[in-house]
């Protein structure tokens, strides 16, 4: 075991628990008031892991929607995970099946922010630092779930006071700075102006939709880039031989 791997994956994921604990506080206190016992919540939160997913699900759940209706629309909203389960499918391949469940399943936005780019990095204790980082934000989530049912529902307006924004400022704080090529600036913009056209959508389908648009746009801009600096060197190359016969 490398300590100072685990050391490193929880100190990376820190600021995002911050960020995450009032989000799953105020998701624990509100599946009190939707009829959930404070175990039942808990456990809940333990076993599905998604603060977005949950938060709808509860409105669903208030509104008296089937089980189908549920299931499908929590799908929906978690299919950007299908895209970063792709970015990490390279490094999590030389793992065992159990392992790469394990770490599927604690594939939040969060964990692949902050772990993304070790992973590219160190091949050796990778899934070590993973781990860390995975486990340590799944503890906090749950912990925080726990104290929201346990005493958050005694403040039943608490989802009107606006402490989820706090994980969504310390997500931004860890996204911005990756933004730094061609491909990522062209998908960040396209992502945020589709997501704000279609904010009207229900059940946060318009930053599903967002997701993939942007993607496929810095997908677009990659092939684009990729494509010019071919045609480069085949201009070098067409160039090379007269260059020489001038200097011969």
């Amino acid at each position: 075991m490398n300590k100072l791997s685990i050391r490193m994956g929880l100190k990376a994921i820190f600021p995002l628990c911050i960020g995450a604990f009032p989000f799953s506080f105020i998701v624990g206190a509100i599946s009190i008031n939707a009829g959930m016992s404070v175990t039942e919540s808990t456990l809940w939160s333990f076993t599905v892991f998604a603060g977005s997913a949950q938060m709808v699900a509860l409105g669903l759940i208030q509104s008296s929607a089937s089980v189908l209706v549920i299931m499908l629309t929590t799908f929906v909203i978690n299919l950007r995970h299908l895209l970063y389960s792709a970015s990490m499918s390279e490094y999590m391949k030389e793992y065992s099946l159990p392992m790469r469940a394990l770490m599927a399943f604690g594939l939040t936005d969060e964990v692949y922010a902050s772990t993304i780019d070790e992973m590219k990095l160190n091949k050796k204790d990778r899934h070590q630092f993973y781990l860390a980082a995975m486990i340590g934000f799944w503890v906090n989530w749950v912990v925080a779930n726990f104290l929201g049912a346990l005493i958050g529902s005694s403040f039943p307006e608490i989802a009107n006071y606006g402490l989820d924004f706090a994980m969504v400022a310390a997500f931004i704080a860890i996204v911005i700075p990756q933004v730094k090529n061609r491909e990522c600036i062209v998908a960040a913009v396209v992502a945020t102006v589709t997501g704000i056209l279609l904010s009207g959508l229900p059940y946060s389908l318009g930053l599903v939709i967002a997701a993939v648009v942007g993607v496929y746009a810095g997908y677009r801009m990659d092939l684009s880039t990729e494509a010019m600096e071919k045609e480069a060197q085949h201009s070098d190359t067409l160039e090379l031989p007269n260059t020489e016969k001038g200097l011969v």
